[in-house]
């Protein structure tokens, strides 16, 4: 005889446009238990199960804070208690919120005053406040929508015979908390700069740099802080692609991409848009990087890929250890483009776009794939006679580290603390670590170019040392400067850059990620042009 043992939903919280799916485990025949469905079309003992979601007005399992729903309710008015209706309105989260609320509150204790006046009146008795139910599904997922907003869903799964068409009588039923609204991205917007010379300007293009957080790294132990729904990918995937379809780039980087969220969904979903893309997973990892870029504004020519890992092998003759600590399972995916504009000559460009995740105390290690790095750019814009390069992803390093200087410098200062940590000589010889590639941070431009007096702001959330941003990652273990955005000076300049984050905007969530923000890094975008060739 078919029953239902267990039935739950994973998203703590529904939320509009995040579709529910619920799990379950029925009894089959012979005492057996499986977590498969049940349809009509496969049935078993000539039984089904059949779905059937509701949307309720009220519901006693359901207690959120009327006015925040997302939260947990933890104070309620004694006076709205003891009566018969406006029950809902009673439910605050905190004494704060209760206060906050209490002049439109009060204003519902007169309600009851006002019912009984009309009953005087009319002769008739009105009705005590009864929940409204509407059936709104008929299958096993339901996608909330704007209309369920404040109401409890209730998903009720019945054993049905398939002969007859009538319910056996053996229903599992499971209600939700109140539904809450999609929340909308924190705005951003470009920050243009002043330029005196505009001769000669290319039309501009924008790249977007952004670590989306991998729902296998999503996990409790180290983000706890944040709700455990808000840390779902069913809700973080449609909050990051509201966020990035925002910002409208030319060219995507995207990094922590597993491949199967790639192909179910960033794939589909921007290429609706006219994206295609190329894709590279890190070594022995589940994720990766992932370059998209619009088709209407690039053409793909070539792509490269480093793996670190296949060059470390070859100090497995010299020396396995020194091997066994380079490998990292990082890698960087150089994808070449050719702009597409019909009236100027070829003009090409290369994207790199990496994810180095190394532990701090290995800083020889971290130098080493920045160095490895940057000498496969260098090979490639010295094989196409100095086609422009932006290098932008995670790099896990922080400003004026060895690893820092060393792209922006061309070389480190051998009395650099970092390179007191080499004990296998990894680095050596020092004077070979170096690069001619002229390249700059992009977020530098805060405190070299001119902005108008409005956008003054912006240059107090760079750091006035490094001139990087303040912070690109922020949890409740690190608040610093991991991603960046590098590009040849000789060849392209920065035309305006999205603004970066108050820190106030942040600690209002406590850290990142969180229902707003949903992943523990911030996004970074810049609008570049061609400086246009010397003849």
């Amino acid at each position: 005889m078919l029953s239902v043992i267990d039935l739950e939903l994973d998203s703590e919280v529904p939320i509009v446009g995040c579709e529910l799916t619920p799990k379950m485990r029925v009894s089959l025949m012979s005492n057996t238990v499986s977590t498969a469905d049940v349809l009509v079309s496969a049935t078993i003992d000539g039984q089904f199960l059949r779905y059937t979601w509701y949307r309720v007005e009220n519901d006693k399992k359901a207690i959120p804070c009327y006015v925040h729903p997302s939260e947990p309710a933890t104070i309620q008015c004694t006076d709205c208690g003891t009566r018969k209706g406006f029950v809902a309105k009673s439910y605050h989260c905190s004494s704060k919120c209760f206060q906050d609320a209490w002049p439109s509150h009060k204003a519902t204790h007169d309600k009851p005053k006002v019912l009984a006046e009309k009953e005087k009146e009319t002769g008739e008795a009105i009705p005590p406040f009864c929940p409204q139910i509407w059936k709104v599904g008929e299958s096993r997922t339901y996608t909330p929508t704007t209309e369920d907003v404040g109401y409890v869903l209730r998903l009720e799964c019945a054993v049905i015979c398939a002969e007859t068409k009538k319910d056996l009588g053996r229903s599992t039923t499971i209600s939700t908390p109140r539904v809450v609204p999609f929340p909308t991205p924190f705005p951003r917007k470009l920050v243009p700069f002043i330029r005196d010379d505009v001769t000669g300007k290319s039309e501009p293009f924008t790249v977007l740099t952004y670590n989306i957080l991998s729902d296998t790294s999503a996990s409790d132990k180290h983000y706890g802080y944040c709700q455990p729904w808000a840390r779902t990918w069913t809700y973080r995937k449609h909050n990051l692609l509201q966020e990035i379809v925002g910002y409208n780039a030319d060219v995507v980087c995207l990094q922590e991409v597993q491949n199967s969220h790639l192909d179910d969904f960033f794939a589909p979903e921007l290429k609706k848009l006219g994206y295609d893309f190329r894709y590279q997973r890190r070594t022995s990892k589940l994720d990766g990087c992932a370059t998209f870029f619009k088709q209407k504004r690039f053409s793909f020519v070539k792509e490269y890929c480093i793996e670190f890992d296949k060059i470390a092998q070859n100090f497995v003759n010299v020396d396995p250890l020194v091997s066994e600590r380079l490998i990292q399972n990082n890698i960087a995916l150089l994808v070449v483009l050719e702009f597409v504009d019909p009236s100027e000559k070829r003009q090409l460009i290369c994207v790199a776009n990496t994810h180095l995740e190394v532990k701090q105390d290995l800083k020889d290690v971290m130098l080493w794939h920045v160095h490895t790095l940057l000498k496969g750019m260098a090979a490639i814009c010295n094989s196409a006679n100095g086609i422009p390069m932006i290098m932008c992803g995670d790099f896990n390093m922080i400003p004026e580290s060895a690893p820092h200087l060393l792209v922006i410098l061309g070389k480190v200062d051998p009395s650099h603390q970092d390179l007191k940590v080499d004990p296998y000589g990894i680095l050596q010889p020092l004077e070979e670590l170096a690069h001619d590639l002229p390249l700059v941070s992009a977020y530098s431009a805060f405190w070299i170019l001119q902005m108008d007096a409005m956008f003054a702001k912006h240059k107090m959330r760079v750091n006035s040392s490094s001139k990087e941003p303040m912070f690109t990652k922020f949890t409740k273990d690190f608040r610093g400067c991991n991603d960046y955005i590098f590009y040849t000076a000789k060849t392209l300049r920065v035309e305006s850059l999205l603004e970066l984050v108050d820190k106030k905007e942040v600690v209002k969530n406590k850290a990142l990620p969180s229902p707003q923000w949903p992943s523990s890094h911030i996004a970074l975008l810049a609008q570049f042009s061609y400086i246009p060739t010397q003849k």
